[in-house]
């Protein structure tokens, strides 16, 4: 609804007439509102075939960049682009009047032949040149990539007030500022650029390819191709910069919608979506038969989304839900598994997956041989290859060559060019010597090279002396704002191991260790079976080590040549990584100070609670845990 009363505006701006006719919707204000809405919708499309949950984590700027642009999704967002920019001009030309200039042809004067009119070709080319910058700015800052984590103050805001049901529309309203002045700027940007690219370009080609189709439909054009000029400057200007601003802010208005409306949480009328929902009257809206076994199903889906949307209604229900969050524990008598063995085993399972990452990254050829053999097992059991045959050992066979023809003992003749190159190849050699020059040549070389060039010279133009200077350019250049996207980063490397490749798992695993942490607490309550006390011992050894791993990964890891500004103080503490340590230590301090007296009688040793008090921090120390 918001796009189209964002279209039926741009559409009564485009119309000329008196104010009836302007706002008349079943007029033309209806079929230009319609027409432009199908821009929007092509941005829609956009948006859903490249939509990622998870932001790209690469080691330098430069394979962002590589990703993107040998990527199929970037070469079929720009072809929406553009054809959402076409119909937009197509849309903005056909509503403007006569008085415009903006018609196929220019009548010119009484005494002049009609001709064709470069106007709108100027139009339709900035409207194509908009679209490729749109998509490359699309691209630039990840708009396919849908944050859903929230920030500090909105987490305690929520924690204390719960999640409220904010509509999309009141958000957009606050985003519309900030997204009329990226429209203006961008449109600024083309005005200015336009010009030269066009003239230098665009002009010969667009202009063949409109006279060849102009022809078709108006006989009477000449058969020039020599472009006419601009017809009306000051009035072109004006009309490029406001129906450019138009079809720009079309844009970013449906990608803020699209961006707000898949960034809503998992709820339906204050409940989550696999719950049976009812409306105020009390009347059932959505039922379902099995709400934890479809929540399941959406924790175990391969695809990213649905995935990612199943471990935030996790987290909803775990602090927020009582009734759902105590059918965990009561449900016990599922086929696979209880409800909580299942979903701990899930959340358990994101979690070990940082440390594999992690050792898979300190030692890459154990981790590449174990991930091959892996691999060949899947496909041997699903009798896709069969067995490798070893390659057979020892000399090869004489009977496997093949039979010579002719003379074998005849001595073989040699061509012309063979005999020369031997002879070439022989002078100034000695036999048998592993420096084809001979000790004379050698002598005179060396004679000749200090008469001509200093030592410091030869030693510049050693091969040590040349990787030197070769290695203190590069450093330069990576110094400078151009060779920034080609930096490693300390950072990109550590949440490349920690979260993954290509996307960015961080959202699943936050949500995961936050879910655990808050069902593992609820269980001294609600858990009536007790079945969740014998898995507090893996969940806090869990904890433990991997706050352990991550922190020896940061130390160990070690930086690239090319991360110039590395800072061994500062840039060890990544933030990201920081933040889910921190999840990580607030989850195990609260299950320590909650089940701190049960340890013996839960399998914990001294050894492990201690372990733990450290991995949570110095300082906490005595007053934190009392063991028995």
């Amino acid at each position: 609804m918001s796009a189209l009363i964002l279209c039926y505006g741009e559409a009564v701006l485009m119309s000329e007439g008196n104010l009836f006719w302007r706002f008349f919707v079943l007029g033309r204000p209806g079929i230009r509102m319609m027409l432009l809405f199908m821009s929007v919708l092509l941005v829609f499309i956009v948006r859903l075939s490249n939509l990622h949950v998870g932001d790209r984590n690469t080691t330098s700027g430069f394979e962002t960049f590589y990703q993107h642009l040998t990527s199929r999704g970037s070469i079929t967002a720009l072809g929406w682009y553009c054809i959402s920019a076409f119909i937009f001009g197509e849309t903005y030309i056909w509503s403007q009047g006569n008085d415009a200039n903006l018609g196929w042809i220019d009548q010119g004067r009484a005494y002049e032949r009609p001709r064709l009119n470069e106007n709108p070709i100027l139009l339709r080319s900035l409207y194509i040149y908009l679209a490729v910058a749109q998509t490359c700015a699309h691209f630039y800052s990840e708009r396919d990539t849908v944050q859903l984590l929230k920030s500090k103050e909105e987490q305690k805001q929520e924690s204390t007030e719960g999640v409220k049901e904010t509509s999309p529309v009141i958000k957009l309203k606050e985003k519309l500022p900030s997204l009329a002045q990226w429209s203006f700027k961008l449109t600024l940007a083309g005005l200015v650029t336009i010009m030269p690219v066009y003239l230098t370009f665009l002009r010969r080609t667009a202009w063949s390819w409109t006279a060849f189709f102009g022809r078709i439909f108006f006989y009477t054009l000449p058969k020039s191709t020599t472009p006419g000029g601009f017809v009306h400057l000051s009035g072109l200007i004006w009309q490029a910069g406001t129906s450019s601003f138009m079809l720009v802010m079309l844009w970013e208005v449906s990608n803020a919608l699209f961006t707000l409306y898949v960034a809503e949480p998992p709820l339906k009328k204050g409940s989550p979506l696999t719950s049976e929902i009812k409306d105020n009257a009390g009347s059932v809206v959505t039922k379902s038969q099995d709400p934890n076994g479809s929540l399941l199903v959406g924790l175990r889906s391969k695809k990213d989304v649905p995935r990612t949307f199943a471990f935030w209604e996790l987290f909803l229900i775990c602090t927020q839900f009582d009734v759902r969050r105590k059918s965990i524990f009561s449900e016990v008598d599922r086929k696979t598994g209880s409800t909580w063995s299942q979903i701990s085993a899930i959340c358990l399972n994101e979690i070990e997956d940082i440390r594999s990452r992690i050792r898979a990254s300190q030692d890459p050829v154990e981790g590449r041989a174990k991930m091959a053999a892996e691999e060949l097992s899947r496909k041997q059991q699903e009798h896709l290859i069969g067995h490798p045959q070893t390659a057979p050992m020892g000399l090869p066979k004489i009977a496997n060559q093949g039979v010579q023809e002719g003379e074998v003992f005849a001595k073989q003749s040699t061509s012309l060019s063979q005999n020369f190159g031997n002879f070439a190849k022989s002078i100034g050699q000695s036999p048998n010597a592993q420096n084809p020059l001979t000790p004379r040549a050698r002598r005179a070389l060396e004679w000749g090279t200090d008469r001509v060039l200093s030592k410091e010279q030869q030693a510049q133009l050693s091969k040590q002396g040349l990787s030197k200077e070769t290695s203190g350019y590069m450093l330069q250049f990576l110094k400078t704002p151009f060779g920034e996207p080609f930096r490693q980063t300390f950072s990109r490397l550590a949440n490349a191991v920690v979260f993954g490749v290509p996307r960015s798992n961080r959202v699943n695993i936050v949500h995961a260790v936050r879910s655990l942490t808050a069902l593992v607490l609820a269980s001294l309550k609600e858990d009536d079976f007790g079945q969740a006390a014998k898995d507090v011992p893996t969940v806090i050894r869990t904890y433990t080590a991997t706050i352990a791993e991550i922190q020896r990964f940061l130390q160990v890891l070690e930086p690239s040549w090319t991360d110039v500004e590395f800072n061994p103080r500062k840039s060890r503490q990544v933030e990201e990584v920081v933040e889910l340590v921190q999840d990580f230590r607030n989850g195990l301090e609260q299950m320590l100070l909650a089940f701190g007296e049960y340890a013996d009688s839960l399998g914990l040793s001294k050894k492990e609670v201690r372990e733990a008090k450290d991995a949570v921090g110095k300082g906490l120390g005595s007053e934190m845990v009392q063991t028995k």
